[in-house]
């Protein structure tokens, strides 16, 4: 299993090939229910060739210490970690099936919310003063 790291602001987190894609569901979601079409957009660019080959996961590029769009993203995180929180503490299967399997991620069980509420905190981090 490969993993992405991800640079801001001379910071730098590394999430697991899986967690990536497992996030990146959840971010899309709540950035398709904010309406943000340029946050919807950058997301949707996360495209996993296959493990540890990611693209368009650029936050430099995107965000350019921009305040505005690092307050939106920081939005879509908080949601996206209440959505998960929502679950108890396992995604149960049968969502993970339907929604974020796919041939580069299959997972085969329930997964712990915690896992990827710390992913999502990890993100969070880059922003950060």
């Amino acid at each position: 299993m490969g993993h992405e790291i991800i640079q801001y602001r001379n910071r730098h987190v590394i999430v697991p090939d899986f967690d990536s894609w497992a996030l990146r569901h959840f971010l899309l979601v709540e950035a398709q229910t904010s309406g943000n079409a340029h946050l919807e957009a950058f997301i949707q660019g996360w495209e996993w060739i296959g493990p540890g080959i990611y693209m368009g996961i650029d936050f430099a590029t995107f965000f350019n210490e921009d305040a505005s769009r690092e307050r939106s993203f920081c939005g879509v995180l908080s949601a996206a970690r209440k959505r998960l929180q929502s679950f108890g503490m396992f995604v149960p299967l049968e969502y993970i099936a339907e929604n974020i399997n796919s041939s580069n991620a299959s997972f085969t069980e329930a997964r712990p919310v915690k896992r990827w509420v710390s992913q999502i905190d990890k993100l969070r981090e880059l922003f950060l003063t």
